[in-house]
């Protein structure tokens, strides 16, 4: 067998029978300087231990050779689930398949990259890579090696749960090469190379059916594929020998003859902590789990979900096996009345699910076993963990409305006391006010009877302002400032003067511009009325505004707040209390 095909048996097959493993070298304590480039490969093919792979990078490698040892570095770290590195390994190969212009390195580390993305659950990325693997299909040599490049590629259909599509692909595929025997197209050495592949394909295709519940199919598929292994693979545990006993398990799991299906799992799992069958072992255990749960047996459900759990493997299939794991180790704790485990299982699960953002993926299982308890018991679940959120986010709820609440009356306490000190002020600098103006007015006639007998008086009013400061007097013991229509100008004409000699009057005797002074005089109106007319009291604010002079609500309560320091419904509201 030439070398290209050599890889492509390592790369769709893994043919390496574990009875080769009686190498088992250890490798630490090799001298692994006496050994050349050639042998060192043979030894990290058969033992799968990086440590040749590590030696040889160090080494003056040829392109094709460093592209050898890529390959299998990043298979060894996919196989022990080590994600980020295998891929890291395969982009150096896609690198260095690009110079050596080799359509099976770039074939495969393109496939390779997006099976690891799949892993990772990072399905548009593997979507991506696996799509940029198809045209180098092609570029492989007619005959077995580009139906199994085929057969690589056409998986991506199956992992995104085209299962039609692929198992027509697979039939196809399988035609070609029972073709190639019958036509003779294979020489005399490769004709168990060619056996294997369709064995292999066959498996496949056995999981096509299977998830398409067509059990027929399935049954001959799985009958061709072992007569094949018994007649030209007997006693050989190579990884399509491992993946069909494994199938066999899922064809009668499947089926729901779960007592049938068990003892596949258990011997899969068996086989020991191989890294060549780590995914199928990882796969047999999670099987195992739901096999024993549909059978009552919830110790053993649990025994095989959490051991599944404890070595995850992260798995190039559309049936996310993680959750699985998760789920029936859920199931199989509440069964047993493991309340704290299945808590605990219950939010792994729960965030698994929802991550995933795929129910028909999520539920795939569940859908072919059809069992409502298990349904019903995760329903129970959600809506158990819904009602636990909505509890606990209404007492958190609760808990702010009452804090807020108890902050809001104590705010509103300190509010009314405060604001009652502001109204007690303001009444009594009002009553100072006017006990200051009758002083003002009282001082005003005493300097005008001053000014008669001493007019060098420096400080004493004009004659002409002195009588406007009386007709203002007169003007603010009126109710004409209730007039809405009042204005300097209007004010100015009715006492006889010009607007800019009023301002100057107001501006310099009352301390304040002309809208504070009548807006004032307004608000001493209606809180004089409310004080002595209890009717007012009653009246709404808008009426209150009208009756004042204001022409709107809304400038009536700036204006009132603005002089008194509150509004006037908390005004009203401190008149009412002090009166009772």
């Amino acid at each position: 067998m030439n070398y290209l095909l050599r890889l492509l048996t390592i790369l769709l097959l893994t043919n390496l029978s574990a009875s080769a493993n009686v190498i088992n070298l250890q490798s630490t304590q090799d001298s692994l300087a006496k050994y050349s480039i050639p042998e060192l490969m043979g030894k990290a093919e058969v033992t799968k231990d990086s440590v040749y792979l590590n030696y040889l990078e160090k080494k003056d490698l040829s392109t094709e050779e460093l592209a050898n040892v890529l390959y299998m570095h990043g298979n060894i770290l996919i196989n022990e689930g080590i994600m980020d590195r295998s891929r890291q390994y395969f982009e150096r190969l896609d690198s260095v398949a690009k110079i050596l212009k080799d359509p099976f390195y770039q074939f495969v580390s393109k496939l390779s990259i997006g099976e690891v993305y799949y892993r990772q659950k990072n399905y548009p990325a593997s979507k991506e890579s696996f799509e940029s693997a198809h045209p180098f299909v092609v570029q492989f040599p007619e005959g077995i090696q580009r139906a199994l490049a085929k057969a690589e590629y056409v998986y991506f259909y199956y992992l995104n749960g085209q299962f039609e599509r692929y198992s027509k692909e697979l039939e196809g595929i399988k035609k070609e090469l029972i073709d190639l025997g019958e036509q003779g197209k294979v020489e005399d050495e490769d004709l168990d190379y060619l056996e294997m592949s369709k064995a292999t394909v066959s498996v496949y295709l056995t999981k096509a059916y299977l998830m398409n519940e067509d059990f027929s199919k399935a049954e001959e598929e799985l009958k061709y594929s072992d007569k094949i292994l018994k007649e030209r693979f007997h006693n050989k545990i190579t990884t399509t020998a491992v993946q069909q006993k494994l199938t066999k398990g899922e064809f009668y799991f499947f089926k729901k003859d779960f007592k049938m299906a068990i003892p596949y799992f258990q011997e899969v799992n068996k086989l020991g902590d191989s890294e060549n069958f780590g995914d199928f072992q990882y796969v047999a255990r999670v099987m195992a789990s739901i096999a024993y749960y549909q059978l009552g047996d919830y110790k053993q459900s649990l025994s095989f979900s959490e051991a599944a759990m404890n070595h995850p493997i992260p798995i190039a299939d559309y049936i996310d096996y993680e959750v699985e794991a998760m789920r029936y180790a859920y199931l199989a704790s509440k069964e047993l009345g493991l309340s704290d485990k299945a808590m605990q299982y219950s939010q792994k699960f729960l965030e698994q699910d929802e991550a995933l953002k795929d129910t028909k993926r999520s539920n795939f299982i569940n859908s072919i076993l059809n069992n409502m308890e298990v349904s019903q018991l995760e329903n129970d679940l959600i809506a158990k963990t819904k009602s636990n959120y909505v509890l606990r986010y209404s007492l958190i709820g609760l808990a702010i409305l009452i804090i807020i609440l108890v902050l809001f009356t104590v705010y509103q306490i300190r509010e009314n006391k405060h604001n009652k000190e502001k109204i007690r002020e303001f009444m009594h600098n009002l009553e100072e006010s006017d006990k200051a103006e009758k002083a003002k007015q009282e001082e005003r006639r005493i300097s005008k009877a001053n000014a008669e007998t001493n007019s060098d008086t420096p400080s004493q009013p004009d004659d002409k302002t002195v009588k406007i400061l009386d007709k203002l007097e007169e003007f603010e013991s009126s109710d004409l400032y209730t007039d809405s229509k009042m204005s300097l100008s209007y004010l100015a004409s009715y006492l006889g003067t010009n607007t800019i000699t009023l301002s100057k009057i107001i501006n310099t005797y009352k301390e304040m511009n002309f809208n504070d002074y009548i807006n004032g005089l307004r608000i001493r109106f209606i809180i004089e009325k409310i004080k002595n007319e209890p009717k007012f009291e009653q009246y709404k604010i808008s009426y209150l505004a009208e009756v004042s002079g204001f022409s709107s609500h809304s400038i009536f309560s700036k204006a009132f707040k603005k002089s008194t320091g509150v509004t006037p419904s908390q005004f009203l509201d401190f008149l009412k209390e002090d009166t009772r």
